[in-house]
């Protein structure tokens, strides 16, 4: 029976509940898996109990029971060991720990698994009810805690700490530091002890003021410091600082707390004048809230986290006992909880960049430690020394610092299908900064790692997952962080809403590349290589902070790949397209597409500032073309092709149709969080009429996809109306020339709104075709005669480039402006015969088949057999050749 159960397709429900929340967080179907032996079943309940037999009719209670119970049974397995969690709330009041001993064996897997259709939710939080008016908008309940707040969610809705901006009036008093004094203390030296501030603007604070931070920026990150004291001086507010912590902070070289400007003053009830924002008083206990007009809190179910950082902590004991073999599916987990650092008792949260924390006063530029004074904030889930671990189709919400923390050592594991949303860091980490050299610890040089713990995080497939709204506390983390990692795929993921990068790839600048003036002379980095970001969605990333990009990289990565990502809404600024920042060497950035607000600084920052060398940028799409700098040592550097409009050729379309999450996982994105008609037509489109023009399928054969007139309220097919069935994954365009909207209609002729994108079909538009290989550009040369060869040149704003695609049946004759002939395969049928143009002729020679091949086409004689061919001739004035069938970028041509 249990066998039975095991093997029929399995259906997952992401209906976060979240207690009596009634939030709908999204149904997501699990396909049938990979049948497998299974050893024995277990089940876990939130109201069962840990003195059951753990049956399905006498539950377990806690996975830690469970996971004990597995223990007794895993060390020679035959069979996978699944465990089914039963849907419900499960408190969790201390990180739930697996080590070697939790692992799969004999090539079999542990798999704790969310029952068919429940939703188990793994919460380190604590609700909180009993609200009452205390004035105004403001209202109030207890809540047992003994220390700071720094999170409360009202109706699946994070709150935030009550805030004030005011300007600082500079340093006060003197804090001073001597080298050996503690731990922290690396070096000597001296900073302020406290900041001045008008009386108008700080108020007088009655209590806790200990819990008070304050938060300065600078154009690419964070930092905070803790207050240990209110007071007044003369005119002045006083706030004194927490130390050492504030010292850490204000001495680092870069990215440390401003003691002039702006400062954000938080967690203060007398800050508290803003719907959404709370205030905890652990003096009394009690929470206050200023509460939206639409909130009704007799009702409302809200919850605080009760100070556990990381529910899940999958850690082996070495790099040769590791914990492995694990899979958690179908779960969320939520409410995690941080105070930011301690170092002495003092609170804040200060790096250069990044997910990270300073944990010493140390003044020099950080690479001079080897980033030994770093260390990474906790994750929800954290994962070190470990393989073969898979977390699928699991929710992860309303952390207090980072997502899913791949820390050290992890090999051969994967993030698939996983909704990651309100993070407060980043929402997925892979490797540590110190990994810049593996085993490099000695017992005097401060380095995290062990030599039997280090290694570097190596083959990790993050895949079809959906990451919305990270760094919500932090904002100088990028939603996905990594540092020194081997094999790392990122591909078809979704990151939308990032206050700074969508994914921050790579680590140690140019500072350990080997050369002379480097940290290590002769000895360069290798850690990082062979990683690959593509097919992936940005959608409106670097909202907040500056001077980065969707896409950020740092250091010599050799074969690396960026590729097939469609970005979407960079805000102008000091930001930019792309950014492979100091030291990026040995990366490959090809046909992607950028739509960005044209107020950017760059498209491409590929500035010559630190060394950057051996990037290759090609083929990529935007609609503004702003390159830094093309001369980059041993680098190809070439123009965006460039559509203002953000109304792409077939090409680039087809980039934003195939990156983001694939058709297995379209739960995660529809309908609850893009409309289904956007997410069908995903991006803007020009095509000839009667053309295919590929489509995302609604899943649904009983509803029809549209493409009509703006306004449309009644759909008959015609020659300015097209239509496909719901699963279908093409759509032909209209015969008639203008824009059309795609619409979505449900079996009872229910309209969808119409889709914010469009296709744009032109009557006698021009394209450029140029081919993928040579990089030049089809041409007819101005020459009229019949017969004439056609030729390949750098681009040009001739006419003799521009060509005319026309649809002929299933085939496309292809006509010059300049010339008005059209291309000929001249029935010449060997390797390498030249490519002709004629005058219409209605002859097959003429017509071609327009095939895709990733982002590019190629075009197939129909008379000859043979493929348009570049021949690898780069010279301007090269013929245009015809070739049998091959694997060749020669074959292949964008057009544009």
């Amino acid at each position: 029976m249990l066998l039975d159960i095991w093997s029929k397709q399995r259906k997952l429900s992401l209906q976060a509940l979240l207690l009596v929340f009634a939030i709908l967080i999204g149904f997501i179907t699990v396909p049938a898996p990979t049948f497998a032996a299974t050893q024995a079943q277990y089940y876990i309940s939130p109201n069962g109990s840990d003195s059951n037999a753990g049956t399905l009719a006498a539950p377990f209670k806690t996975i830690q029971k469970a996971r004990d119970v597995v223990r007794t049974i895993n060390g020679s397995m035959t069979g996978d060991i699944i465990v089914n969690l039963r849907g419900g709330n499960y408190p969790v009041t201390s990180s739930i720990d697996f080590t070697s001993s939790d692992s799969g064996t004999n090539g079999n897997r542990i798999i704790y698994q969310a029952y068919p259709n429940e939703t188990p939710i793994l919460n380190a939080g604590v609700q909180v009810t009993g609200w009452s008016q205390h004035s105004g908008n403001i209202w109030k309940a207890s809540l047992a805690r003994s220390n700071k707040l720094r999170a409360l969610y009202v109706d699946d809705k994070r709150a935030v700490m009550a805030t004030k901006t005011v300007s600082s009036a500079g340093c006060y008093g003197t804090y001073s530091i001597t080298s050996g004094q503690a731990p922290w203390a690396w070096e000597t030296g001296s900073q302020c002890d406290g900041a001045k501030y008008s009386l108008s603007d700080f108020p007088a604070i009655a209590s806790n003021q200990d819990d008070i931070e304050i938060e300065t920026r600078t154009t690419w990150t964070t930092s905070i410091v803790g207050v240990r004291q209110v007071t007044v001086n003369g005119s002045n507010r006083v706030a004194l600082f927490q130390q050492p912590g504030a010292a850490i902070a204000q001495g680092a070289f870069n990215g440390n707390f401003q003691i002039n400007g702006s400062h954000k003053l938080m967690n203060a009830y007398e800050f508290l004048d803003t719907p959404g924002e709370f205030y905890f008083d652990k003096t009394s206990q009690t929470i206050y809230y200023y509460k939206n007009s639409s909130e009704n809190m007799t009702t409302a179910t809200v919850f605080a986290p009760n100070n556990v950082e990381t529910i899940l902590n999958l850690k082996g004991s070495s790099t040769s006992n590791h914990v492995r073999n694990i899979t958690f599916s179908g779960i969320t987990l939520l409410n995690s909880d941080w105070n930011l650092a301690n170092v002495d008792g003092s609170s804040f949260k200060q790096a250069q960049q990044g997910n990270l924390v300073n944990t010493a006063y140390a003044k020099k530029n950080f690479h001079d430690y080897t980033y030994r004074n770093l260390d990474l904030m906790p994750g929800i889930v954290k994962i070190a020394n470990a393989d073969g671990i898979r977390m699928e189709r699991n929710t992860i919400k309303h952390t207090g610092a980072d997502g899913i923390s791949l820390i050290n050592d992890v090999k051969d594991s994967q993030l698939l299908g996983n909704f990651i949303s309100d993070i407060g860091g980043s929402a997925i980490n892979v490797g540590h900064p110190q990994h810049v050299y593996i085993g490099d610890y000695t017992s005097s040089n401060r380095e995290k790692f062990t030599v039997s713990l280090e290694s570097v995080c190596k083959n990790i497939d993050i895949k079809n997952n959906y990451i919305y709204d990270s760094a919500v506390l932090f904002n100088g983390s990028a939603a996905v962080s990594g540092y020194f990692t081997d094999t790392l795929n990122f591909q078809h993921n979704v990151i939308e809403k990032t206050p700074w990068a969508g994914i921050s790839l790579g680590w140690g600048w140019w500072n350990f590349n080997g050369t002379s003036g480097s940290i290590r002379p002769g000895t360069p980095t290798t850690t990082a290589q062979n990683n690959s970001i593509s097919y992936n969605q940005f959608i409106d990333t670097v909202q907040i902070l500056d001077d980065t990009a969707p896409i950020y990289t740092l250091g010599s990565q050799p074969n690396t790949v960026i590729s097939n990502n469609y970005i979407k809404g960079v805000p102008s600024g000091h930001k930019y397209g792309m950014h492979p920042d100091e030291g990026s060497a040995y990366i490959t950035i090809q046909n992607n597409v950028l739509n960005i607000n044209s107020g950017v600084t760059w498209t491409l920052n590929s500035d010559d500032f630190g060394s950057k060398h051996d990037l290759t940028f090609t083929q990529n799409y935007a609609n503004v073309n702003k390159i830094s700098n093309y001369n980059l040592p041993n680098s190809v550097i070439n123009d965006v092709s460039t559509y203002s409009d953000n109304v792409w050729p077939v090409q680039a379309y087809n980039v934003a149709v195939n990156a983001g999450v694939e058709d297995g996982y379209k739960t995660l994105v529809t309908p609850s969080r893009v409309p289904l008609q956007d997410y069908v037509l995903p991006a803007s489109v020009f095509v000839s009429g009667s053309t295919n023009i590929g489509i995302r399928s609604t899943g649904d054969a009983s509803k029809s996809i549209w493409l009509a007139p703006s306004g449309t309220t009644s759909f008959t097919e015609g020659a300015s109306m097209t239509k496909a069935n719901g699963n279908a994954t093409s759509i032909a365009a209209p015969q008639t020339g203008g824009n059309y909207k795609l619409f979505v209609i449900d079996a009872q002729g229910n309209r969808s709104l119409e889709s914010a994108s469009l296709v744009r079909v032109n009557t006698g538009s021009y394209v450029r075709i140029r081919n993928a290989a040579t990089g030049l550009y089809m041409d007819g040369m101005s020459t009229t005669t019949n017969g004439a060869d056609a030729a390949q040149w750098s681009a040009s704003n001739s006419n003799a480039q521009q060509w005319t695609i026309e649809t002929s049946g299933s085939y496309v004759l292809i006509k010059n402006r300049q010339t008005g002939l059209y291309l000929d395969g001249m029935a010449r049928t060997g390797n390498g015969v030249n490519c002709g143009q004629w005058s219409y002729s209605g002859s097959s020679n003429q017509q071609w088949t327009m095939e895709t091949s990733g982002s590019n086409v190629r075009f197939k004689n129909r008379q000859t057999g043979l493929y348009l061919d570049g021949m690898g001739r780069t010279s301007n004035g090269s013929i245009v050749g015809q070739w049998s069938d091959s694997t060749s970028s020669n074959q292949q041509w964008q057009i544009q």
